[in-house]
Parts: structure tokens; sequence; C-alpha cells
């Protein structure tokens, strides 16, 4: 018996983010759309988060497609009914796209296996989607790839001098002197590790400062204040590490899903942000309004808006203030 198009998605269909290389490996919900293979730099298939067994043959089983194309992600999206039910939903998608020479920010994160990429663009929209963390090795090589397009789409060329690009790596440079080798306690090594990942094709990138986890105290005066430093000894915040690493052309910063967590409970999520130094117009250092200890580094990006929380004093929190410092 021959084989149907839905037939063939539905055997092939799991958790993982395939390639799309011939026509056939198009997801039928989104053949209608116009996509030139033979032109697109990278086209990934991205699988709705439902068991293989919860997987019907009638069903689009694929929550996205992207497309990167010459100068512009695209993005077609699957419509979701407000309660989806078990069983066929109407069909249709959405259509997003961003131009390269547009794009200020990545940031990719990963919390056991949700995964949730943002592509942040100068006008302050964000692009964003969720996919299973077992494709995260898929999402990397997107992230790649925008890198290598993103990047002489903004400076007209690899290199990017002045600005603050420069002025932190002249930072980063002034600082070495005073930093040992990249090192951080056992529970945040795997920080290390995701950088190394990075720097393996990325020959250029550098660690530029790097701390580990720390707990912080809740700021608070009187009776109320007292009460919250109680309840975080039972339930203490941890502001968690990161390793701030850069090349000529852009900043990286691989940390965790989020920079403050409560609870005493393990966090093994990872997150990579990317932001090349031709978006990256100011950095605001402010204490942070919640815990002693912490400051908000803010990148502004245009109209968008990136949010580091870092221990105050450290080689990070240095950085980007004598970076500020030098930038102006």
């Amino acid at each position: 018996m021959a084989i149907t198009a839905g037939t063939s998605e539905y055997d092939r269909f799991g958790p993982w983010i395939d390639e799309v290389r011939v026509e056939d490996d198009v997801p039928r919900l989104y053949r209608d759309h116009p996509i030139d293979l033979g032109a697109a730099r990278l086209v990934l298939k991205v699988p709705r988060n439902i068991t293989r067994r919860d997987a019907t043959p009638d069903m689009d089983l694929y929550d996205h497609l992207l497309v990167l194309g010459a100068g512009q992600l695209t993005v077609l999206s699957r419509r979701v009914a407000p309660r989806e039910r078990r069983g066929p939903v109407p069909s249709g998608y959405d259509v997003r796209t961003v131009a390269i020479d547009e794009v200020v920010a990545i940031r990719d994160v990963v919390s056991m296996l949700d995964g949730h990429l943002t592509i942040l663009a100068r006008d302050g929209q964000a692009l964003s989607f969720r996919y299973n963390g077992s494709g995260r090795r898929s999402i990397a090589q997107l992230v790649d790839a925008l890198r290598g397009d993103v990047l002489p789409a903004q400076s007209g060329g690899y290199g990017w001098s002045g600005g603050y690009g420069d002025a932190l790596a002249k930072a980063a440079a002034a600082l070495a002197g005073e930093r040992s080798a990249m090192a951080l306690d056992r529970e945040d090594m795997s920080l290390v590790g995701d950088y190394a990942s990075i720097a393996s094709r990325v020959p250029d990138l550098a660690p530029w400062a790097w701390h580990g986890r720390r707990v912080v105290a809740p700021q608070g005066e009187g009776a109320s204040g007292a009460l919250r430093r109680a309840l975080h000894v039972v339930s203490p915040m941890t502001l968690h590490g990161a390793v701030v690493a850069g090349d000529d052309v852009a900043l990286e910063v691989f940390g965790r899903h989020q920079w403050l967590v409560r609870g005493k409970a393990p966090v093994h999520s990872a997150s990579r942000l990317l932001v090349p130094f031709g978006s990256l117009d100011a950095v605001q250092i402010t204490p942070h309004d919640g815990y002693h200890g912490a400051v908000d580094a803010t990148l502004a990006l245009g109209d968008a808006r990136v949010e580091l929380v870092l221990p105050e004093g450290s080689a990070a929190h240095q950085l980007f203030e004598e970076g500020s410092a030098l930038a102006g």
C-alpha cells in the first residue's frame, strides 16, 4: 500500500527537531507556503509537545517551521484552539518574520525538557517559540547560523570596532590580570561546559568574566523585612552563576533559565544569550530593588531591553561598569 504524505509524517514523528531538505519533509500544514529550499540557509521543523502514543495520522504534528533565508527569518506556527481537545483541530498557521539586520539579541533557554527561543528585534518586538528541550542541538544550529548572518549584516562584514563592543573588550583586557583560571564550583561547572561547546565552534570567543551561584538576602525594613528574611531562611533566594564571553563581534552570556530562583531544589537549566555589538547602544547598572548584594545590568538595544542580574562587585559587574565608563 502506498504511504501518503500524512502517514509518512505520522510515521516519522517524534520529539526531535528535524532539518528539512526536500519538499516531502515539509509538514503538510505548511506546504501551501512558498519556500525555496534551495535558497534557504536552514529549515527546521519543530514537533508538537505530545507523546508518540497521543499522536494520530490525521493530526498536524508540527508546531513550527523555521526558515532562515536571505536576509530574513520566517517562523510558521500552527494555530492552536483556545482549549485544544484530543483529535483533529482546525488547520491554519500564522506567519511571523524578522529581518536579519534588525535582530539585536537571541536567547535560548532550556529547563528540563522545556525549551524556549526568543529573538529580539530593534523595535522591541520579540519572536519566540517553545520546543522540546531534547532538540536543543538543532536550535543551537539555528542560533549559530543566525550568528553567522546577523553579525555581517550589522557591521558590514566581520570585525567590529568602536562603541560598547570595543569598550567591553578593552575592559575585559584590563581586568584579565586580576582573574585566575576559569573555574567554578561543581554545581556550576556545566556553565563552563556550555561556554566551551560554543567556543569550539567560535574559535575567537574568549571568557571575559565568570561567577558562581550565591545566596542573597532580601531587602526590607521593620516587621515586614524581618518576616521576609525569616521566610528566606526556609526558602532562600539564589542568584545564579554565569560565564560572560565575547569575541570581536558579539557578547555571549551563559547562565540558567532565571537569574534569581527561590528554594533549595537543584537547578540544572541552561541559557545562552547572544548580543551583537552592533546592536548594543548602552549598558545601565543599577542596584537591585529586591535583594542585597545584587545589581541589574540593563542592555539597551534600540527599543529592546535585556536584563541581567549580577553579584555586586563580581567580575561581570566590573566588566560592564568599566565598559560603560570607557564607552562614555
